[in-house]
């Protein structure tokens, strides 16, 4: 009877209703679908079914418990805390901010030669020679070697034709001369920029008329001297160059002390002076001059007598020439050239004696002369850098 009543629990135990699951192999979906129909993976999953997991990774929950329980922390090291100062709660114990000094630049670096600034002699220098020894000896090779500003020095020797007239109100002072004359001259360049000039001139055997028919004779002599200052514009045998510069210039006529209507003249003082030089072609070139004189020291000359034509005076006078050069190679050359000065000179004051045409002496006398050079060939030969120019 015992067995019979187990048997019966058991039968009602398994017929019981109760949750049931069901599991579905995906081999037995393939068995179950129809043929000829492809089936995606995602309908083999239906979300009515839960895929089991394999018995063999399926693990107790005290064996995963076991595992995922942590062992024992070690708490990582803790730095210690820095002491801090503590800032005292007195505003008067609070230490007061000390201003920062201004950066300093950085030190220079010792300067190098090309960097040092040049000095004042090395200014001046290079302003009157034109630049430095290696500048100026380039300029020298890139002048062509037929040309005559290759020359150091340069000598000329001219004759001449001059013309003198006086004109004035005054009788003393009113005269005219003319006769042959020579002229000399001297170029002598430091630097193809810089140089020294001076030129003469001095009449021969003339003569001039005084108390009627009587003549005798006179002399008229001009000098300068002074420095040149040379402007290149280029170096080929047609460029034209332009100098400069500042002369000395004393002139005077004397009259013999025989002349008894007539005195000479003297005059003095700085002139200015610019000078071109143009060529037209590789052999000839014109040339120009033109000299200031904006204020001289003037006097007059006894003769036989002594006449002052004024107790002072104010001078002053012009100067200018054209002309032409012809170059022959760099140490020969013929030129011609005329040129024209004139100088008034107005005086203040009475003059000293009475003029012979009216008896009266005169106030406020004023003259004016001028003076004209003809220069004619120029011939010049040296077979050296000198030159030496000669007009015959």
């Amino acid at each position: 009877m015992f067995r019979t009543i187990s048997t019966s629990l058991f039968i009602i135990l398994v017929l019981s209703p109760g949750p049931a699951q069901a599991q579905l192999d995906g081999s037995g979906t393939v068995l179950l679908r129809p043929s000829g129909i492809t089936v995606s993976p995602e309908s083999l999953d239906s979300s009515r079914y839960k895929v089991r997991a394999p018995e063999s990774k399926l693990e107790d929950d005290d064996d995963l418990d076991e595992r995922e329980r942590p062992g024992p922390v070690v708490p990582p090291p803790v730095p210690a805390p820095k002491p801090v100062a503590k800032k005292s709660s007195s505003p008067q114990s609070q230490p007061q901010p000390q201003p920062q000094p201004p950066p300093q630049p950085p030190a220079p670096s010792p300067a190098t030669a090309e960097d040092e600034r040049p000095t004042v002699s090395s200014q001046f220098r290079d302003l009157i020679l034109g630049g430095r020894a290696d500048e100026i000896e380039e300029v020298r090779k890139s002048i062509h070697p037929e040309d005559p500003r290759k020359n150091v020095l340069s000598i000329t020797l001219a004759p001449a034709y001059y013309y003198n007239g006086s004109e004035s109100g005054y009788s003393y002072r009113r005269f005219h001369s003319h006769g042959p004359g020579f002229g000399l001259g001297m170029n002598l360049w430091a630097t193809p920029f810089f140089g020294i000039q001076s030129r003469f001139f001095s009449t021969v055997t003339a003569s001039l008329r005084s108390g009627g028919t009587n003549m005798v004779p006179t002399e008229i002599q001009a000098f300068e001297a002074g420095i040149r200052f040379r402007k290149h514009f280029g170096y080929s045998r047609k460029a034209a160059q332009l100098s400069w510069g500042l002369d000395y210039h004393d002139s005077m006529n004397k009259i013999s002390r025989e002349a008894t209507t007539v005195v000479g003249r003297k005059s003095s003082g700085i002139s200015l002076a610019v000078e071109g030089l143009v060529p037209s072609s590789p052999i000839y070139a014109h040339s120009f001059e033109l000299g200031i004189r904006p204020r001289l020291r003037h006097s007059d000359l006894s003769t036989g007598v002594d006449v002052v034509s004024g107790t002072n005076n104010e001078t002053n006078a012009i100067s200018f020439s054209v002309g032409g050069e012809w170059t022959l190679d760099r140490r020969n050359q013929v030129f011609w050239k005329g040129q024209l000065s004139v100088e008034r000179n107005l005086f203040g004051g009475q003059a000293n004696t009475a003029d012979p045409s009216n008896g009266q002496s005169p106030n406020g006398v004023s003259v004016t002369n001028s003076l004209t050079i003809f220069l004619f060939l120029a011939c010049a030969g040296d077979p050296k850098d000198t030159s030496y120019s000669y007009i015959a």
